[in-house]
């Protein structure tokens, strides 16, 4: 009489390979469950970042409303409120804010001063100081910088002052691009990096 407590053999008396194929289809199992549980996750992390790889978008309501003659510019003003041969005046620039998943409309970015010289010839500046960030203020003659006298002609020139005293300001007031287009100045507006020699935008 056999004992029941005894591993099965086949007729020919060899064990047999039931355990070991158990083990296999289980760690299969195992693994081919995890590569489908996975593919739900990396496609979920594929689209979270894929906006951060992807050209930015503007809505095309927002779009169609503020097209101008050239990318990346915003409308300031009319040119007529600008008089000819008048002294450089101070505009907000607002702006559309766009990053990888968010769109806000119209808000502030920072400030400019337009001068008009003659017909379309004007004159358009960034109001931060290259020497070290702050605004600066206009007079009508001259702009200057509260901070640390740094001073400008309204052409944008380094000023040098009747003193001899060095001016602090490592360049020139920095300029922007601008385009008119339909009666309306549109500005190309950008940040620079400031106590730097040379004009460098800010990405």
């Amino acid at each position: 009489m056999s004992d029941s407590s005894s591993p099965q053999t086949p007729a020919s008396g060899e064990p047999t390979d039931e355990p070991r194929r158990n083990f296999i289809y289980a760690f299969a199992s195992v693994v081919i469950g995890g590569m489908i549980g996975a593919i739900p996750a990396l496609l979920g992390l594929f689209s979270f970042l894929n906006p951060l790889k992807g050209k930015r978008k503007i809505p095309t309501a927002y779009a169609e409303a503020g097209e101008s003659a050239a990318p990346d510019m915003v409308r300031v003003c009319s040119l007529d409120a600008l008089a000819e041969n008048g002294s450089p005046q101070r505009f907000p620039v607002i702006d559309n804010q766009i990053d990888a998943w968010n769109f806000t409309p119209d808000q502030p970015v920072g400030s400019l001063y337009i001068q008009r010289m003659s017909g379309d010839d004007l004159r358009v500046f960034n109001t931060t100081c290259p020497h070290a960030g702050c605004s600066v203020s206009c007079d009508g003659k001259t702009y200057n910088c509260p901070c640390h006298n740094s001073a400008f002609n309204l052409d944008g020139s380094k000023l040098t002052a009747d003193s001899g005293r060095e001016n602090p300001s490592p360049r020139d007031l920095d300029s922007l691009d601008f385009n008119i287009q339909d009666g309306y100045v549109w500005v190309k507006f950008q940040n620079f990096y400031t106590g730097r020699e040379h004009k460098e935008a800010k990405q």
